[in-house]
């Protein structure tokens, strides 16, 4: 009587998800700690220019997620973007893939522990850093495990990160400064791309909604444009509001600077907030990141947990500690790389799929293929000329 229809995924058996769950799974893993950075580096090149920052690229990466979604709709068998890129460029992209991904899931955990360092310091004092070890602890504890209760109490508390974005920016609109719409920096021109594109990057929630969704192309394809969207307002909406208020005095991670100067409530509410956004981010990807060792890389389970909890905390004893440093890095260069391969992979989709793609409808390829290649492309190619530098 209570029988539901149910794909197997990874090992495990769920239930098909309906269209406004492949939505929220879109969005819910989309908006986490990255949205943390980016009203600081609004502020800093101009709150207009850094509005239009977040719809251009968040257009460029729905073009990208377009093109994975219609990666997958193509391909028969399960498989995740290493797994594209090996099937339909070959070894060497896999190999370049599966690196890139790697770096980016441990450069994201890695920027997780350093902001819940500082927003745990600031609701109950003390070193930052010891709290960036208790939370690492009590993390890396739910990612070594895998639980599958962890994965449902990321989805609860996803949707409260978001209910808590949009209900503080609504409190703060009203307190915003016009003066804070008018600064602009032009020499910091090139500084919001990496930050922005790490807070809009989800592609691998593309590839599990279309696993967990299997049934319509175009039902498919309205949530990926919907889940797509619904971050880029959000963001704009909470940059408003932060920078609005805040102006230059907009911190690194932005509910530490609004605590600051709007009392204890927001202070203690906003980082609330943060900490539940980097605690789901970092649980999130970390399983994600362990999962895709285990099943595409055919690495130890105990080995492939090790190296996830592990390896950002060696990064982390080193001293790398900027927070918006390493979501920039991450974003500018590692998901670019991941971008342009994709790109290269939808193409070759199209020419030797296994499967028709009609009903998903993503026409007129180059359309959309052209300006997201020369932007990722030249986003990575500042990325490594601005570490060359450094």
């Amino acid at each position: 009587m209570n029988e539901q229809p149910v794909v197997l995924h990874q090992g495990v058996y769920k239930k098909i998800a309906t269209v406004p769950e492949a939505i929220f799974m879109i969005t819910g893993l989309t908006i986490g700690a990255g949205v943390l950075g980016v009203p600081y580096v609004v502020a800093q090149v101009g709150l207009f220019i850094g509005i239009l920052y977040i719809l251009f690229l968040g257009l460029a990466m729905l073009s990208l997620n377009l093109m994975i979604g219609e990666i997958a709709v193509r391909t028969k068998e399960p498989m995740q973007l290493p797994g594209f890129a090996g099937k339909y460029l070959g070894g060497w992209a896999k190999k370049i893939l599966s690196i890139t991904i790697v770096f980016t899931g441990i450069g994201a955990l890695l920027a997780y522990i350093v902001g819940e360092g500082e927003t745990l310091a600031i609701v109950f004092g003390g070193d930052k850093i010891i709290w960036s070890a208790v939370f690492w602890s009590i993390a890396g504890f739910f990612v070594w495990q895998g639980l599958q209760t962890a994965k449902k109490a990321e989805k609860i508390v996803s949707f409260t990160v978001i209910a808590i974005i949009c209900g503080l920016s609504i409190y703060l609109l009203p307190k915003v400064e016009t003066v804070n719409f008018f600064h602009s920096n032009l020499s910091k021109i090139f500084l919001p791309y990496g930050v922005i594109l790490f807070a809009l990057n989800a592609t691998p929630a593309v590839v599990a909604a279309h696993a967990l969704l299997p049934g319509s192309q175009r039902h498919f394809r309205k949530a990926v444009i919907i889940g797509t969207l619904i971050p880029i307002v959000v963001y704009i909406l909470f940059a408003l509001a932060t920078v609005g208020v805040n102006g230059l005095e907009t911190t690194e991670v932005a509910t530490v600077g609004l605590g600051k100067k709007l009392g204890d409530g927001v202070l203690v509410i906003g980082n609330i907030f943060a900490s539940l956004a980097m605690f789901s981010c970092f649980i999130g990807m970390g399983i994600a990141l362990k999962q895709t060792l285990v099943w595409d890389h055919k690495v130890r389970s105990w080995l492939a947990g090790l190296f996830v909890i592990s390896a950002p905390l060696f990064l982390f004893l080193l001293g790398i500690r900027n927070f918006v440093a390493i979501l920039d890095i991450v974003g500018g260069l590692f998901i670019g790389i991941e971008a342009v391969l994709m790109i290269l992979v939808c193409y070759m989709a199209r020419k030797k799929s296994d499967l028709d793609a009609s009903r998903y409808g993503l026409n007129n390829f180059w359309l959309f293929a052209i300006p997201v290649l020369l932007i990722f492309s030249f986003t990575t190619v500042y990325s490594i000329i601005k570490l060359i530098i450094k």
